[in-house]
């Protein structure tokens, strides 16, 4: 219970803790195979939400703690030894323990960018060891895979049947032109893993090429399994006046493309010094370089270029010709003169393109404390962050066999020729100047202060340039390209300047008194609205402490009430949100001044509000601690609500005549309501002579955010209003599918559904442009004999009603850990218990070729689950193609295919040993493990699908938000020593 904790410009006793704040080991972290602190922190507590943009190797993530804290978004303050930083750049190895100040009493002191929580990293440090230099080195090799099916339908005859019948239901045509006779040589090849000599893949006619193949395009552009390998070394020493810890990593993955081998490279050094310059005056710094580096071919939008490998791809044909050209265009393909993967096929094929984005992220600290007398100590600390971020493409149009056998150079909207740099730089500069006093009354009586200043400054430039028409294919510099230069240019930069004050009290350990408050400026706002301050209070009261607990102390030995209430301030608006601007490159392209040169011409953005002010975060939390047999049994519960004031949205609606969108205003408001649990058994026993220790926790949670303000008085349902749950899912209800031809005919004879059904009515073929058995039936629910929305307003909705909800609900986790001659395991589960996904247009994954019919990667269980006469129980509707498009029955958010994306993920699994050698000069110690991540989930999702991930069907950072379609996750399996010498 005298775990000292880092917080706010201190440390404090975890007993004295009087806010929500949840603390995370080393051990809970450091040895598994992930790539930075973000991957390691997703699932560690309940409040931390924590989702990946894909499963790019260098993806992004979204953060929030206790959900969004305003419908502008914000994301939690990230320190690393009182410094900024992403997640994304630190090392988990070097991780000594990290803080999440969850509630606005433990998060107020650090004032302007702590509306949203705040996540404080401690790094590891070096210990008195009598001058004795410790070395460490943990290294691993392992592999990687996806975390999803990938056994696609690769023989031609199938993949050509089934997308010409969904695409002919919608085009009265045959998208792949093959002739009966055709389908027979297809279907004679059907098990022809290998191109058999008697049964060709390719046969020339008349000057044209003809594919008959039973190709999978899947491996040929992905692969299966991928290396990867990962090597730590630290350093660490010193005496009793200083000591210094220092590491390095390499950190190499092969992703998933495979004609070039897409691959991120991360390094990473890290130096820690603290030294007693004189008794009064001690020194602590640190310096840390992350270099980040991820190469790959193709368009340089790597998510857009799997998005485009899923259409017009057909496992009948192959990519290339046997004399080598890279098929583009095909003579079977006549529903449409489309390129094969939307022109990406043969840009990777013939492999010539290459991009490369890098970041090199150096923070330099420095911190003197300086003791005035006995009980006052004065900080000063000064910290720096550079961060260099780095982006090159290469497009080069290629070479293609025509369907007339002509050689011929493709290029596209996203195949040019052309070579683009782009460069960015952060500088930020960070100065804290604060005074701690700490004194003790009478052994009863602790008292402790701290009051200071924050000033940061944050300095932004990002240069763009890109030429085109380059006079080699081999070289990728401005200086050889001969046609039009782009140069773009954007700086920005803002300030804060806060001061901060806060005053703890205990008496005796028992009763417990925080307060303190934040006066805050910030650049963002104009002179006049710009300066805001937040108070904050919280107590406890330690119950065990009392006279009237030692009758308990034997069984419950440990009990504290926390409540608090805090506010804050959110800024984390655009630097220049009160500046009206002037935009100076726009281009007339119908008029000249000379006949020649186009000219140019100014536009004014639209009227901005002259008295935008901070967003006020309000926090009220509950909280309970427990221990129980010598805290074997621990526990802590809170309860929380978030209030967020005078959110920044639009004001009242404008007559159109106004010619501008409507000004921003300070007029909305938000209220966020949740628990979190969290529960720990750690104990021992005797096991045949030897001790096992063992430890098993588990952590609940879930928030609920509701709109309490806004400006929609009619509430039209597509957009925010009052009373309503952040989201909300609104679809319509369904009643299955139509079991034969007469339900639906007499359906149709009653009911308008067109709105929604619009596109069976289009069909093209004959017999199939009205309602049949196995369309979707939707309930008329308001009885006017129409299926629509009506106004679009709450209480005049039509027949939509809330289905579902996007936010994921019920947070949880379990950890198990034992201990036992040497053996050690650690299983990490983590979940979400309620998450709504309604599949949108190209979730090609899902829905298949009901989206796209041509779809190049078509699962082979799909067919089992759709609608026909021998299949009347199928879960998809009838076969239709375009069914998602503007118009169609999955067009809709519908109760019948809303997908519950609740998971349980084995997170982590390790297995180690220590080998049983005795300490000797050179070896401490030696372990060899196992390790996995992400080994396998549960869902229910994988009842309809095997090939969405569902932690990638809500993601926003694919091609197409919420799709499910992008780059996969992976799990991955490694091998690995530690040794300590």
């Amino acid at each position: 219970m005298f775990v000292e904790l880092t917080l706010g410009y201190g440390t404090q006793k975890r007993a004295n803790l009087t806010g929500a704040v949840a603390t995370i080991s080393a051990d809970d972290i450091n040895n598994r195979p992930v790539a930075n602190a973000a991957n390691a922190l997703q699932g560690a507590d309940p409040s931390v939400n924590l989702t990946f943009n894909s499963g790019s190797m260098d993806a992004g993530y979204k953060i929030d703690i206790r959900g969004a804290a305003s419908i502008n978004g914000g994301s939690p303050l990230v320190l690393c030894d009182g410094m900024e930083v992403s997640l994304g750049q630190i090392n988990p190895n070097d991780i000594e323990s990290i803080s999440v100040l969850k509630d606005a009493s433990a998060a107020a002191i650090y004032g302007a960018k702590a509306s949203s929580g705040v996540i404080l990293i401690t790094t590891k440090s070096g210990k008195d060891s009598d001058g004795k230099v410790n070395v460490s080195y943990n290294g691993r090799f392992g592999w990687r895979k996806n975390t999803t099916s990938t056994d696609f339908i690769h023989t031609g005859y199938d993949h050509v049947t089934i997308v010409n019948k969904f695409y002919r239901i919608a085009q009265g045509k045959d998208m792949w032109g093959y002739t009966g006779e055709d389908l027979d040589m297809l279907e004679a090849r059907r098990y022809d893993n290998t191109e058999n000599p008697d049964r060709p893949w390719t046969i020339e006619r008349d000057g044209k090429l003809y594919f008959y193949a039973n190709y999978d395009w899947y491996d040929y552009f992905y692969r299966d399994t991928r290396p990867e390998q990962e090597h730590n070394v630290s350093i660490t020493g010193g005496n009793a006046k200083t000591n210094y810890y220092v590491s390095g990593r390499f950190l190499q993955q092969d992703g998933i493309f495979k004609i070039y081998n897409d691959k991120y490279t991360n390094y990473s050094f890290r130096m820690k010094l603290n030294a007693e310059l004189f008794p009064f005056l001690r020194y602590s710094g640190g310096a840390n370089f992350n270099y980040t580096n991820y190469k790959y071919a193709g368009y340089w939008n790597e998510q857009q270029t799997i998005h485009a490998l899923q259409s017009n791809i057909n496992s009948a044909v192959m990519p290339l010709s046997p004399d080598g050209q890279t098929i583009q265009y095909v003579n079977t393909m006549t529903g449409a003169n489309s390129p094969l993967g939307a022109g990406h096929a043969g840009y990777l094929t013939d492999n010539q393109s290459r991009n490369s984005r890098g970041n090199k992220d150096f923070v330099l600290t420095n911190q003197f404390d300086i003791d005035i007398y006995k009980d006052l100590v004065i900080t000063a600390s000064y910290a720096y962050r550079y961060r260099n971020r780095g982006i090159e493409r290469r497009g080069v149009p290629f070479n293609y066999l025509d369907k007339s056998g002509s050689v011929k150079k493709f290029t596209s909207g996203t195949v040019e020729d052309f070579y683009q740099e782009i460069k960015s730089d952060i500088n930020r500069h960070s100065v804290n100047v604060f005074g701690t006093y700490n004194h003790v009354w009478n052994r009863m009586h602790n008292f402790k202060a701290v009051a200071g200043m924050q000033y940061e400054h944050q300095r932004n430039t990002e240069l763009s340039v890109k030429k085109t028409d380059l006079l080699s294919d081999d070289l990728s510099s401005m200086s050889v390209a001969n046609g039009v230069a782009t140069v773009t240019e954007e700086i920005s930069a803002y300030k804060t300047l806060g001061y901060f004050a806060r005053l703890n009290y205990d008496y005796d350990g028992k009763y417990l008194l925080e307060v303190s408050g934040r006066y805050d400026g910030s650049s963002r706002f104009a002179p006049g609205c710009r300066w805001g301050f937040f108070p904050s209070a919280s107590a406890g009261w330690r119950m065990s402490q009392e006279k009237f607990w030692d009758c308990m102390q034997g069984w419950w030995n440990n009990s504290k009430l926390r409540v608090s209430y805090g506010s804050l301030g959110n800024q984390q608006v655009s630097n220049y949100a009160y500046f009206d601007k002037i935009y100076t490159d726009k281009i007339l392209t119908d008029y000249t001044f000379d006949g020649e040169q186009r000219a140019t011409y100014a536009t004014v953005s639209s009227p901005l509000s002259s008295n935008l002010t901070w967003e006020k975060v309000i926090t009220y939390n509950l909280g309970l601690d427990f221990g129980f047999l010598n805290n074997r049994l621990t526990a802590t519960a809170d309860i929380f609500v978030r209030d967020t004031k005078d959110m920044l949205t639009h004001s009242v609606t404008l007559p159109s005549v106004f010619g501008a969108t409507t000004p921003k205003q300070n007029c909305a408001d938000l209220r966020t309501r949740g628990w979190e649990l969290y529960l720990r058994w750690n104990d021992n026993l005797r096991l045949f002579g030897h001790r096992l220790n063992y430890s098993i926790s588990a952590t609940f949670g879930d928030y609920k955010s509701k709109i309490t303000k806004f400006n929609n008085p009619d509430k039209l349902i597509s957009d925010y209003y009052e009373g309503m749950t952040l989201g909300e899912i609104w679809g319509y209800k369904v009643d299955g599918l139509f079991a034969s031809d007469e339900e639906a005919a007499e359906y149709q004879s009653r009911i308008n559904d067109k709105a929604v059904n619009q596109r069976v009515y289009n069909a093209k073929t004959a017999g199939d442009n009205k309602l049949r058995a196995g369309d979707v039936k939707f309930i008329d629910l308001d009885g006017n004999g129409k299926i629509d929305e009506g106004s679009g307003v709450v209480g005049n909705s039509g027949d939509k009603r809330i289905i579902g909800n996007s936010i994921p609900r019920y947070n949880y986790s379990f950890r198990l850990d034992l201990n036992y001659v040497g053996f050690d395991v650690s299983a990490f589960f983590q979940g979400v218990g309620k998450c709504d996904w309604m599949p949108v247009q190209n979730s090609y994954d899902f829905w298949g070729p009901y989206d796209f019919p041509s779809l190049s990667f078509i699962h082979k269980d799909f067919l089992s689950m759709c609608w026909s006469e021998d299949n009347p129980d199928g879960y998809f509707p009838r076969q239709r193609g375009y069914q998602t498009y503007d118009g169609g029955s999955l067009s809709v958010a519908t109760d019948r295919y809303l997908q519950n994306a609740a998971y349980l993920r084995l997170k982590n699994l390790t297995v180690g040993y220590t080998l049983p050698i005795k300490k000797n000069r050179w070896i401490n110690s030696v372990r060899v493990y196992f390790t996995g991540e992400n080994l396998a989930y549960w869902s229910p999702l994988k009842k309809h699908t095997k090939t969405v991930d569902p932690e990638m069907a809500t993601s926003s950072g694919t091609y197409k938000s919420n799709s499910g379609t992008g780059y996969g996750f992976s799990k991955s399996f490694s091998l690995g020593v530690d040794v300590k010498f």
